[in-house]
């Protein structure tokens, strides 16, 4: 692949380890709010079940503009208790509220994320560009030490648009002064980060460190730590 002058990562799942952070930041709310003593179903670990559930399926709803922010925050919550038999909408605002204090300050990342991001800044401009909301994003940058590479945050708040959207492609081109031969989006999801980009006419590597498999035509790193024979090799 060509050299870029700059390049895009996506946040959640590639950079930051959501996965790890969120469940970490449920089973606390678990215990916090004695969800085990309530409802008919008392197992940390369908609520947990239950909650990405309707996470993956709020935010998939949320990408396509047919619910707003706030609703998202609150009915993937209240979804979550009705499965275990509790129906109290004050107590899913509440756990709501606790979860969005809570999980952006968590800080695990995926492997070798901080170590490749120092590396790379010292010979690209790099920027976020992520679907997240936008204040969450920046307390993850920043409580995660990850701030300081990056020259902007770019989110689908802050460009009205959300990846695969092209609009939010060619408002990062904006932002930044580059043109499209010039950048490389990194993300781990094959049809928002990667396809999105490609069909924006950009070049795109796909970050899948949960299988071994490739998409045909598509570089791919199982690894962060592979970015380095990408970019940082015979430069």
């Amino acid at each position: 692949m060509n050299k870029p002058r700059h390049i895009f990562f996506d946040l959640d799942h590639t950079l930051w380890d959501f996965e790890a952070n969120s469940l970490e930041t449920l089973g606390e709310i678990f215990e916090d709010h004695a969800l085990g003593a309530q409802g008919s179903n008392r197992s940390r670990d369908f609520f947990l079940e239950r909650y990405v559930h309707h996470n993956e399926r709020m935010w998939a709803l949320y990408r396509e503009n047919r619910i707003s922010k706030s609703r998202l925050r609150s009915a993937r919550f209240e979804a979550a208790l009705r499965d275990c038999g509790i129906e109290n909408k004050n107590l899913s605002k509440k756990i709501g509220s606790d979860y969005l204090d809570r999980c952006p300050r968590k800080t695990k990342l995926k492997d070798g994320a901080l170590e490749i991001v120092r590396a790379l800044a010292d010979q690209y401009e790099l920027s976020i560009l992520s679907n997240g909301f936008h204040e969450t994003q920046l307390t993850k940058l920043d409580v995660s030490g990850l701030a300081p590479f990056f020259k902007e945050v770019i989110t689908s708040e802050r460009a009205s648009a959300k990846k695969p959207n092209p609009r939010i492609f060619s408002f990062a081109l904006q932002l930044t002064g580059m043109d499209k031969a010039e950048v490389c989006m990194i993300g781990d999801n094959l049809d928002i980060d990667v396809k999105g980009a490609r069909d924006s006419g950009w070049q795109a590597v796909h970050f899948n460190d949960r299988t071994e498999t490739k998409a045909d035509g598509v570089t791919t790193v199982h690894r962060l730590s592979d970015l380095k024979h990408l970019f940082l090799e015979a430069r």
